[in-house]
């Protein structure tokens, strides 16, 4: 049974109500859900790491006893990890995995397995929330779905990442301490919006100097609309008579000064380990190696011990398979320092062939065109002046 029949099995048929496309909202201001996908920065940045690091490489290998690791390439799990499931590719699980973890602090991964026991997907769960109860002795993961109702899985079967892993036993924390700077910015934005929204719709007051009665008074607005404020009246001029004054409203929005913004901005930076130059891909080496090693390289960490952990025995882990990350995509140098790297090292025999193709930006030849060579650079023989090839002087 696949994954989605087994969601469907385990809520049922649903109600086919009316689909409504979109939502019609008044344009007024709202109370801050505690979402922080409402907020652009937040989610520029959660999008920034999430982009980057879904360009890692996901290799199951065996380690053997000389340090050597062996890729595998051809078993069901290295297919898996490949296409993780039948919608996402492995660019697309890794960027979900991402960018749950950095949104919900929580990411829960379901392996799925066939009759025989053989993995056959692995799916990232979306969830609104979530709760862990015990049942009989075994912990249980109760899902709320963002697509369907609920979801129930043992916590064993799950691969389990944690962000902000303080407090709690099991779970990560919340990113409740950015909250007030999130609603700080999701006011000024609402601020901006009604303040256009409302210089639209009310101009001013126009004040009788005498009583009158109602049905006079709209009438008296309505003319005077009609004669001053039609789009005809492109002259910008009003002209009014001694029976009526009237004074312009002007409709400001509110702004947060600059400080405050740029305080609440920081407070989002240094959450996610980020800054600008790295969010508008701005960056030079020196200023991606420090996203790398903060941020990037200690979740591609935690990410493959997590795996190894759950789709790996204790006989196979002892026999040195793992899950591993192949950061050569991530890892960002300009062409001048590989350059230097190549140089440096071609006389030392550290690399192999495809390793320095890849360092390039090439496809590697793979080992049976020779990739697999350890490649040493050997000093062209110079004779010296007088030696002849049978070794005797002129």
């Amino acid at each position: 049974m696949s994954f989605i029949d087994r969601f469907r099995k385990q809520i049922g048929t649903r109600s086919r109500g009316r689909v409504v496309p979109f939502n019609v909202r008044a344009w007024k201001f709202r109370t801050f859900k505690k979402d922080l996908t409402e907020i652009d920065l937040f989610v520029a940045c959660v999008d920034a790491l999430a982009r980057n690091i879904a360009k890692i490489e996901l290799r199951a290998v065996q380690k053997k006893k000389d340090d050597v690791s062996v890729v595998d390439r051809s078993s069901d799990l290295a297919r898996v990890l490949k296409k993780p499931n039948e919608f996402m590719t492995e660019y697309d699980f890794l960027y979900k995995v991402a960018a749950l973890y950095y949104t919900s602090n929580n990411v829960f991964i379901w392996p799925e397995y066939d009759e025989k026991g053989t993995l056959i997907s692995l799916w990232p769960i979306s969830y609104r929330n979530f709760s862990v109860v015990d049942v009989d002795g075994v912990l249980v993961a109760k899902f709320q779905l963002n697509y369907f109702n609920t979801y129930s899985a043992p916590y064993s079967q799950l691969i389990h990442l944690r962000n902000h892993y303080l407090n709690d036993d099991l779970f990560g924390e919340s990113n409740d301490v950015i909250l007030p700077a999130a609603e700080l910015m999701d006011a000024q934005n609402q601020g901006i919006i009604n303040g256009i929204r409302n210089s639209a719709l009310i101009r001013g007051i126009l004040k009788s100097v005498n009583v009158l009665k109602d049905s006079d008074i709209e009438k008296a607005r309505d003319k005077f609309v009609s004669d001053n404020l039609r789009a005809s009246n492109n002259g910008g001029v009003m002209v009014l008579d001694g029976k009526f004054d009237y004074q312009p409203l002007e409709s400001k929005p509110y702004m947060v000064d600059a400080d405050t913004m740029e305080q609440a901005r920081k407070k989002i930076f240094d959450l996610l380990g980020v800054n600008e130059d790295f969010l508008q891909n701005k960056f030079d080496s020196n200023g991606y190696e420090s996203v790398y090693e903060g941020r990037i390289e200690p979740f591609c960490i935690m990410l493959t011990q997590a795996m190894t952990a759950k789709l790996f025995t204790d006989r196979e882990r002892g026999f040195g398979n793992e899950i591993e990350a192949n950061m050569a995509r991530v890892k960002y140098q300009p062409m001048s320092t590989v350059v230097q790297v190549i140089n440096a090292t071609q006389q030392l025999g550290l690399f192999m062939r495809d390793e320095y193709r890849e360092m390039l930006g090439y496809a590697p030849l793979g080992a049976e065109r020779g990739g697999d060579q350890i490649m040493i650079a050997v000093n062209n023989y110079q004779p010296i002046e007088g030696d002849n090839d049978d070794g005797t002087d002129d």
